[in-house]
């Protein structure tokens, strides 16, 4: 323990005496290891960070899938009933999110809330901060019990922390509410990046809602979680559901016609169970790359080591002629290694916190509340020790092998010459840095494809045109309106918003393009119903005004829009996109074709319209039906108020939010934002958007860190040879000569790193394939611009070494030999 102390106490004062040396190694490994601790903080929050609740690893989530296609979504109540009863689970809870109208002190609020089984609490092991929570046998039946449970966050911000709120009275959604407790600070929900605000039993949901939820089994709104049976393992819970889904297929054909079952780990289920499969793979890749850019820094730290021990050769051959053996030199040399890796470490910590903040800071579009916390804990601290330590002894054990095996009598005999360095260190530092450019042409590959998706993507066409239009949501049953009363509402509300200066034009819609919720229905065509071996079809709808044409402009391809007489008292009508026109009546006209579905009032409705395809539920989503309806004949208390302007949307924001409040000062307003920001949230472009800010991050790092590396070789290989060029130059070499010298070495190093960078990307991109957006993943564009700029900027960094080789004085280096 002495000997290593004192390896540590020289190891500091070696590198204090050599400032710039570890200035420039501490703040290389930082960054490769500040860029892996950033990403690990990500991958920890959503794969390996557990729920603050009782035994978290025991949770499981259930999931239902329709076999051979859709990925793990929702259950319904029906079937988790069966779950709960006969399943492999000890205990079973479902919940679901939604937004509510919360008064209190004559102030208004949508706030977010999470309607629970009674069991929910007990279940997680979930304690109150003060009160209590939903108990089990609580609210059993539909308008019973009416308590609210706060959020911890929203109790702090909109009761101020006051404890007396527990036992006080709240209006929800227009009905009174008894506040029974508060949860503690540590838990914010079951649903990942979502802080809820308050937590309601799952019987005081609307009643229109909870009768559609209670009574239809195909209803997949739930998320369901729970806890497996002592002794059961997840593949024997597994084999379990498996069986009861075949036999739910059975007993009820229509709505489980094949609904499979999956158990899923609750870490891998997050945000969402569809998440399950793709999460850990999108976590590997961006792993690896970030992988790659800590091995581009590790190489340029051993290339900085190495020259540093040419340097120091003197010295060790003098320390092992004083005494010291060999094993004791390469545990020193090492050991400054692993103090230079234990700063880079802590630099790249606080790179990793600060990248943090930056991501927690992200403001995503619209009023939900995502809460991105990434704090660092000890499993991040934990992972930025263990590459720092792997670090340091990867970059300092071959330096200290080979420095220790040094020559003793070779070195004392140059004497204050110095020692030049040998041919096969001098082929090992070129191998270093060959690998420095192949590795950093991979990642800037990586981050081309991702940057030309993003590109791709911002230029495909959406269907509807979303430039200076501007949102506001607003739901009338939060201040219990009924009907006839949000109906007049509407009416007015719509009158008056055209007559706001600048609107060109105002419509209402059930649900925004790419917004956070969307509507799926099962489908009925007249006079195709489904076979014995298939289910109802499914696909997508929105109920607009008439107005919807001119605000959103989807493109009309045959008959026409709605009109002002598509009202209540006119046949139910609806319009349809190509896809769904195509698939039901492929070579012929639908017009005046009828479907319906249970989802929108169970009605025929006859086709009067077609529109173009569009992305209306997500970026990534498949050509699917979807169809619009008129919101007069489908009564929706929640609507999203759309005026096209003629300047700035956003400018209109205060004009609307007063036409509102002279209808109705209590009534909450929110996502009021912009189209073109509404398209940038995760349904949209905003996934895309960050996987090419990383990618591009990543790629640029790691070509920094490849062309310092390319220039140290060239300029050190330079400075070694500075004999030899001005020999040459007074043999009668001109500068032109020297230049193509020293050039040609970066150049050839460089052009040999770009051959295996190619080869290897090549390789490896299908990894990326399912990440792309509407390019190739060996698009041409990026595997011939890369190389081209990674050689570009590589005879950039040999240029200045060859320019200062011009530079050097025969006479001055001909006295040094």
């Amino acid at each position: 323990m002495e000997t290593l102390w004192q390896d540590v106490r020289l190891g500091f004062r070696t590198l204090t005496r050599a400032p710039l040396f570890t200035v420039a190694v501490v703040l290389t490994l930082g960054l490769g290891i500040g860029a892996n601790a950033a990403v690990f903080t990500i991958v920890n929050r959503m794969l390996l960070k557990p729920l603050p609740v009782r035994d978290p690893g025991g949770l499981y989530v259930l999931a239902v899938q329709h076999e051979g296609s859709e990925q793990p979504h929702n259950v319904s109540w029906l079937d988790y009933e069966d779950y709960r009863r006969n399943g492999p689970f000890a205990d079973l809870a479902a919940y679901n999110a939604d937004f509510v109208g919360l008064s209190a002190d004559q102030r208004a609020q949508r706030i977010v809330v999470s309607y629970v089984t009674s069991n929910f609490f007990s279940m997680l092991g979930v304690a109150p901060a003060i009160g209590r929570v939903v108990q089990p046998g609580e609210a059993a039946e539909p308008g019973t019990d009416p308590v609210i449970v706060l959020g911890h966050s929203y109790w702090r911000k909109r009761f101020n922390s006051d404890r007396s709120i527990v036992g006080r009275t709240v209006i929800v959604n227009g009905k009174p509410f008894t506040v029974v407790g508060v949860v503690p600070e540590t838990f914010q929900g079951a649903y990942a990046l979502v802080e809820f605000d308050a937590y309601l039993p799952l019987t005081m949901m609307a009643p229109d809602s909870y009768h559609t939820l209670a009574t239809k089994r195909d209803e997949h709104d739930l998320h369901v979680i729970g806890r497996l049976k002592p002794g059961i393992s997840r593949a024997q819970a597994q084999a379990t559901v498996d069986v009861m889904a075949t036999q739910l297929e059975q007993q009820y054909p229509t709505t489980n016609k094949t609904v499979r079952a999956r158990v899923i780990p609750e870490r891998l289920a997050r945000p969402e169970a569809n998440s399950a499969d793709e999460t850990p793979v999108v976590a590997g890749v961006f792993l690896v790359l970030v992988g790659l850019v800590l091995l581009v820094a590790c190489v340029n730290v051993v290339n900085l080591i190495m020259v540093r021990a040419t340097v120091r050769q003197r010295e060790l051959a003098v320390r092992a002629a004083l005494g010291a053996a060999r094993h004791r030199l390469v545990r020193q040399l090492l050991t400054e290694s692993v103090l230079l890796a234990i700063a880079g470490g802590a630099a790249g910590a606080v790179l990793a916190f600060l990248s943090a903040q930056l991501i927690g800071g992200i403001k995503l579009p619209g009023d939900l509340p995502f809460r991105f916390d990434l704090a660092l804990d000890w499993r991040v601290f934990s992972y930025i020790g263990v590459i720092a330590l792997a670090a340091g002894i990867g970059v300092g054990l071959a330096p200290a092998l080979r420095a220790a095996r040094t020559d003793l009598n070779s070195v004392l005999r140059e004497g204050a010459r110095g020692a030049s360095e040998g041919g096969g260190r001098q082929r090992i530092r070129s191998v270093l840095v060959i690998a420095q450019v192949a590795v950093s042409l991979v990642l800037l590959v990586a981050a081309g494809l991702f940057v030309r998706s993003a590109m791709s993507a911002q230029a495909m066409d959406l269907g509807f045109d979303p430039s200076h239009v501007l949102n506001g949501a607003i739901d009338v049953a939060q201040q219990g309106y009924d009907e006839p009363h949000g109906r007049a509402f509407y009416t007015e509300l719509l009158r008056r918003a055209k007559q706001i200066p600048g609107v060109h034009s105002a419509s209402f819609a059930y649900s925004v393009p790419l917004g956070y919720y969307n509507t799926g229905a099962f489908l009925e065509i007249e006079g195709q119903p489904p076979s014995d071996t298939s289910r109802k079809p499914q696909g997508s709808y929105n109920l607009v005004t008439p107005e919807y044409l001119q605000t959103m402009k989807p493109r009309l391809v045959k008959g026409r829009f709605f009109t002002e007489a598509d009202d209540r008292r006119a046949r139910p009508v609806a319009i349809v996109n190509e896809y769904m026109a195509n698939r039901f009546w492929p070579m012929q006209d639908p017009i005046g074709r009828r479907f319906r579905s249970e989802d929108v009032g169970n009605v025929w409705m006859e086709i009067i319209g077609v529109v173009t395809n569009g992305k209306q539920t997500g970026l990534f989503e498949d050509p699917a039906p979807y169809f619009f309806a008129p919101l007069e004949q489908q009564y929706r208390s929640l609507r999203v108020l759309q005026l096209r302007t003629a300047g700035d949307p956003g400018a209109l924001t205060p004009a609307l939010q007063r036409v509102i409040r002279s209808l109705d000062p209590d009534l909450p307003v929110f996502d009021v934002v912009t189209m073109d920001r509404m398209i940038q949230g995760p349904n949209g472009f905003f996934l895309l958007r960050m996987g090419a800010l990383f990618g591009a991050a990543m790629g640029l790092l790691g070509l920094a860190l490849a062309l310092v590396g390319v220039y140290g070789v060239v300029s050190y290989a330079a400075s070694q040879r500075t004999q030899e060029i001005g020999v040459r130059m007074a043999l009668g070499a001109d500068r032109a000569m020297i230049m193509r010298l020293v050039l040609g070495r970066g150049l050839f190093l460089g052009g040999l790193g770009v051959a295996a960078g190619i080869a290897a990307s090549l390789s490896i991109s299908h990894l990326v394939a399912n990440m792309l957006f509407g390019i190739s993943p060996v698009d041409p564009v990026t595997f011939v611009g890369v190389p081209l700029l990674l050689a570009a900027m590589a005879l950039v960094a040999s240029y200045v070494p060859a320019f200062r080789a011009t530079r050097i004085d025969p006479a001055l280096a001909l006295r040094g030999e």
